[in-house]
Parts: structure tokens; sequence; C-alpha cells
């Protein structure tokens, strides 16, 4: 029976399914190419490994059609120096025409058929004739995804007050809603340096202990 892989391919993105065929050998943590109906392809990560059986087919983006090869790698790496000269660009057409935003990162996909640009703003932006430039630069698509605060953080990477690689570079895949009450419960100081990340936004970690420390205030 086919089986459904669960891909990551970006970071700040939600995993996608692909069908695996022909009996291709794959294991979880491996990296693999796989491809979409148009024929586009990309490089990500199997996260894990789901029956194909009552899986819904609008919910398949394509299929994985190989392990990466180590030719596969040094692609992935040219993509990222790539990037570079991307990001230089990007940044300069933004000045250019004053938008309100930061360019966070930029990325190439595996078969450098589009480049996805990721900036924060506190609005809507109108990059049209941004597009347009970067377009006809590259030729290539163009995707521009708006993202927050916390996935600059989950991009960039770093380390926190506890000298630990941030959890959301580290492991984490969805972000959770951090509230003061949090900070209360577990009788923490008011101190926004001690309970704040890299990001600005409190800490993650608050929510990993907060059922334990709601319980003991409702047994109260």
């Amino acid at each position: 029976m086919d089986k459904i892989a669960e891909v990551e391919i970006r970071k700040v993105e939600k995993p996608s399914y692909f069908k695996i065929e022909n009996g291709l050998e794959l294991e979880k943590g491996e990296y693999c190419i796989v491809e979409f109906p148009n024929g586009s392809q990309d490089f990500g990560r199997i996260l894990k490994f789901l029956p194909s059986r009552g899986f819904q087919r609008k919910t398949i983006s394509g299929r994985v059609i190989r392990k990466a090869t180590v030719e596969d790698y040094n692609i992935v790496r040219e993509n990222n120096e790539k990037k570079e000269e991307a990001v230089r660009i990007c940044k300069e057409r933004i000045k250019k025409y004053h938008l309100p935003m930061k360019l966070i990162d930029a990325e190439y996909s595996f078969d450098r058929t589009r480049i996805y640009f990721y900036y924060w703003a506190e609005g809507r932006v109108d990059f049209r004739k941004l597009v347009r430039d970067l377009s006809s630069i590259f030729h290539c698509r163009i995707e521009m995804r708006q993202i927050g605060l916390r996935d600059e953080a989950k991009i960039k990477g770093g380390y926190g007050i506890c000298g630990r690689p941030l959890c959301c570079w580290l492991f984490l895949k969805n972000f959770e809603p951090i509230t003061m009450r949090m900070v209360k419960n577990q009788k923490l100081p008011f101190d926004m340096s001690k309970i704040t990340g890299q990001c600005g936004r409190l800490l993650c970690c608050l929510a990993y202990e907060e059922s334990l420390y709601r319980e003991k205030v409702e047994k109260k």
C-alpha cells in the first residue's frame, strides 16, 4: 500500500502531504525531493508517515520522487548562497519604493522556479511594483509571505535567556497563545527582560507547565 509522508519544506510554513510511490524506502527525519502536479520540485524533511487509506486526495500536494542525494544537497547549498543577493536586491527595492515593511529572509525553491520573500509589516502592503521588479531581475515567480515576529525568531534562530537554542527554531511547529495570566499563575516576576524572548513576545516555554500550575491554582 502506498504511504503518505508529512514533509516540512519551509520552516515557517505548515507541512504538506506527499504520496510515496513505487516502494521508495524512506525514514523519518530524512531529506527528500518532492514533485508537485505542475512539475516543480522542492527539498524537504520527512516528519512522519501516514497510511494512504482514507486520506483525502485534495490534501495531497504531490509525490516524493527520491531520497535527497549528494548532488541535491549541493544545489541546496548553492541556493542558500544565492539568496543573499536576493535579500540585498529586495531590500534596495523596498527602500526605493518607501514600503512600510521589514524583509526578514528569502528562500529559493529547490528548482529555482520561485523565490519566497518573508517580511514583517503592521498592515497590508502594496508591493506590486516590488514584485514586478524582482520578477524581471530573477526571471522566476516571486512569492511574498507576511510573517509575525515569532516567525522571524524561528527563521534566524539564536539562544534564549536559558542559554539553550530557541525552542521555535529547534522543535516548535505551532505557536500557542501565551498570556500574562500564565506569568501570574507561575508566580514569576513581572520583569519583561526575564519573561520575553528574542521576538519581544512572552516566552513560549511559559506554556509547557501551565496546566500543572493552573491545577494548583484551581485546587486552592
